[in-house]
């Protein structure tokens, strides 16, 4: 019988850790579906009350009781901004408070919590200090948490400092850190191992290059660029033995059970180097399963991986419930479930020489499977399967965790004892990054993607279900054709003859998908974090967009199209991973002020990107009003900006100079098979009424202008549109404060049905070829 099939029995027959564990992950799962459809928490909590009370009569209602636990745990609290948060139209936020550790050091600074918000600032933030910290907040990438904001400092002011007890904890945590790793840089080597080095060693990622990033993730080898689980178990296993093996060889050897004596400090040791190391969530579920076998060392009761694994998911998701749709999260559990559920290695004798091939064999096995098991979800969050992780993990991964990990540690240690072993783990990293880069230009990365998170799910449990199987049979065989059956309907193309739209949850900015019933693709607008400071994370929704395209299986953008040069809509354009044929921008026939790029500013105006697009092969044009295309009977009208050069004279689309930014937004419709959906950029009441009164009518869909501004949705332009279905797109509990309940309001009030991008996630508006239309 395999593990997996134990595991079948585990579930039916009682109530254990990891059954409970699968229940919270569907209810936390099904929750942001009963947010769309407006199932409070407080009614969530009263059926779990309620299946609680049955479980007299019915135990397996113990399990429902659990999901609808974690239906209302991982309810969105839609709120604007913390308290203590003073928002000024988006120029500067101002949070009070004192830092909360853990603090974490990556090459986008030191991060750490500050008023209820994650912040983020060059200089180092030190637990226990109280500060005042002014800049940008915005809503946190998804999967980081389900209410969680951050700030991009750009002064911090010192108010003093707040000493309690957890606060003197981490700030002694965050020094030994910092010593640490002064240690690793003093002990010399190249420079690049070393950063790395101090990465590995202490999760100090903050001088890491961005290149020896890509090397690393291209062979599957970047988890161990960070302090994860795996670092963890070796540290602890290796305190455990060595400690064990000292109290066997002691004079009280024989009338102790050393495995009993050596798990308290080996405990101890645990917790301290997950404070030390930033307490990251990887860490923090490794812990949990480590001591929970140090306890069963303790009292000589060993406890099953699985248990241990269902103990660990339950206090952490119980704990952060977002952290379910984290791709760490994910690819850590599923990891170390298929450790759990693969078959013991054979144990049978032989010569030396067949041990080592055994073992070598299991190795590989267990990596592939290891490799399978996670392929559907870097699929669906990365689009890319790295067929390297198998190798990099059989050879690279074991000299960096097994060798130079414990090397640098005892170095670090030993003090200026140790800086011979730091010198050796640091020349062992660089050997490990130079193959790396060889592995790298050997083994291919396949772009793969997988479409939604159910198709992910079901993915992951057939790749589980057969990692698990001992032996193989016709099952095994139907089983796998069932996998790659699967992974063949992962893309979802839209139903032939049908024009699909979908609304991209970007954040806080704009950004539609197209897909025309001939297979071209249009976008109309790409985002962007308008606060950030790198351009990396500025432009990160156009990595979001270039996903979901690999999931609907193109390649690249027939027509993009701009509806105003702010950088909510642009910055996007600078990291699509596809060629675009065609942007088009709104004209502008006098002198515009300019949005983003110039001296002193660190992110690229419009202008700056359209011309990286030109260089690239990119045609730039800027549209006439009426009909500009017709094609697979899908017709685009330019309908704004107009402008009139002379009173009495013919209106041309191009910006009006006396207009905003906004009111000159480039708005469109697309007609097909008699339904019409009108895309009306950032325009506010002065552009509205320049709609309506040049013959707006009524659509079937609008996309709400300007996020769901109080300044936008005239009651002329709801009047005359009369859509049945409104979209906002909007930021998670964004600093506007977008939508306006007024807007919300007036919408709803003319019968539309109101979509949000926040709420929602990215919404899918499809007409058929029969002109039905459909939201998904």
């Amino acid at each position: 019988m395999s593990n997996f099939d134990r595991l079948g029995g585990h579930l039916g027959s009682r109530l254990g850790p990891l059954p409970a564990a699968i229940a919270l992950v569907a209810g936390i799962a099904c929750a942001p579906a009963l947010d769309r459809i407006g199932l409070p928490p407080s009614v969530r909590w009263a059926l779990a009350a309620a299946c609680l009370l049955g479980t007299r009569r019915l135990p397996a209602l113990a399990l429902a009781a659990i999901a609808f636990v974690g239906a209302a745990r991982g309810a969105v609290v839609h709120t604007l901004l913390p308290e203590g948060v003073a928002a000024n139209d988006r120029i500067a936020d101002r949070v009070l408070g004192t830092v909360e550790g853990p603090v974490v050091r990556t090459v986008r600074g030191s991060g750490a919590q500050v008023g209820g918000m994650w912040v983020w600032a060059e200089e180092v933030l030190v637990p226990g200090d109280r500060i005042a910290v002014t800049g940008l907040v915005r809503s946190a990438p998804p999967g980081r948490s389900l209410e969680r904001f951050e700030l991009s400092a750009r002064q911090i002011e010192h108010l003093g400092q707040d000493l309690g007890l957890t606060a003197r904890v981490w700030r002694w945590a965050a020094a030994l850190q910092a010593r640490a790793a002064a240690r690793i840089d003093d002990a010399g080597g190249d420079p690049v191992a070393r950063a790395a080095l101090r990465g590995i060693v202490v999760g100090d990622r903050s001088a890491v290059p961005e290149e020896l990033d890509d090397r690393w993730r291209a062979v599957g080898i970047y988890h161990v660029l960070s302090v994860s689980g795996l670092h963890l178990a070796v540290v602890a296993g290796l305190v455990f033995a060595l400690l064990r093996r000292l109290l066997a060889a002691s004079p009280w050897g024989g009338r102790i059970h050393p495995a009993r004596w050596a798990a308290p400090p080996s405990l101890v040791f645990a917790i301290g180097y997950t404070l030390v190391t930033g307490a990251q969530l990887a860490t923090v579920r490794a812990l949990i399963v480590i001591a929970l076998v140090l306890v069963g060392a303790m009292l000589d009761r060993p406890i099953r991986l699985l248990d241990a694994l269902g103990v660990a998911a339950l206090l952490v998701l119980a704990w952060r419930p977002g952290d379910l749709f984290d791709p760490s999260f994910q690819l850590s559990f599923v990891a170390a479930l298929t450790l759990a559920l693969r078959p013991p290695p054979s144990r049978s004798g032989g010569a030396i020489g067949a041990r080592i091939v055994r073992w070598l064999w299991a190795g590989v096995t267990t990596s592939g499977w290891i490799a399978l098991t996670t392929a559907p979800i870097t699929a669906f969050h990365f689009q890319q399967v790295s067929a390297g992780g198998v190798i990099g993990n059989l050879v690279l991964t074991p000299l960096v965790e097994l060798i130079a990990l414990p090397l640098a540690l005892a170095g670090v240690v030993l003090g200026p004892l140790g800086a011979p072993l730091i010198r050796i783990a640091t020349w062992l990293v660089s050997l490990v990054d130079g193959a790396a880069g060889g592995l790298a230009q050997v083994t291919p990365v396949g772009h793969i993607a997988v479409a939604t998170a159910g198709m992910m799910a079901v993915l992951v449990v057939l790749s589980l279900w057969f990692a698990a199987r001992p032996t193989r049979s016709i099952v095994d065989t139907l089983a796998w054709c069932a996998l790659c059956a699967a992974w063949a309907l992962a893309r979802t193309p839209p139903d032939p003859g049908a024009l699909r739209v979908t609304f991209v949850d970007v954040g806080q900015g704009d950004g539609a998908i197209i897909e025309l019933p001939d297979g071209d693709v249009w976008l109309i607008d790409a985002g962007g974090n308008a606060s950030a400071r790198e351009l990396a994370a500025a432009s990160a929704p156009g990595a979001t967009i270039t996903h979901l395209l690999a999931a609907y299986g193109h390649d690249r953008i027939d027509l993009a199209i701009l509806s105003h040069p702010h950088p909510d809509h642009y910055l996007g354009l600078a990291s699509l991973g596809v060629p675009i044929v065609e942007l088009w921008s709104a004209a502008e026939p006098e002198a515009m002020p300019t949005i983003g790029g110039g001296p002193g500013r660190a992110l690229p105006g419009f202008g700056e990107i359209a011309a990286a697009h030109a260089a690239r092969g990119t045609r730039l044009a800027h549209p006439p009003l009426g009909i500009v295309r017709t094609q697979a009977g899908v017709t685009l009208e330019v309908l704004a900006p107009r402008f009139v050069r002379a009173e009495g004279g013919v209106a041309i689309e191009a910006a009006d100079p006396v207009r905003t930014v906004n009111d000159n937004s480039l708005v469109v419709a697309i007609h097909y098979r008699g339904r019409t959906l009108l895309f009306a950029g950032d325009v506010e009441h002065e552009g509205e009424d320049a709609l309506v009164g040049a013959g707006l009518g009524r659509v079937d869909v609008v996309k709400v202008p300007h996020h769901g501004s109080p300044t936008s949705s005239t009651e002329a332009l709801i009047a005359a549109t009369h859509p049945s279905l409104a979209v906002i797109s909007c930021g998670r509990a964004n600093g506007f404060g977008f939508p306006a309940p007024a807007v919300l309001a007036r919408w709803t009030a003319a019968g539309a049905r109101v979509a949000r991008t926040d709420r929602d996630g990215s919404i899918i508006v499809v007409v058929d070829a029969a002109g039905g239309l459909a939201v998904e």
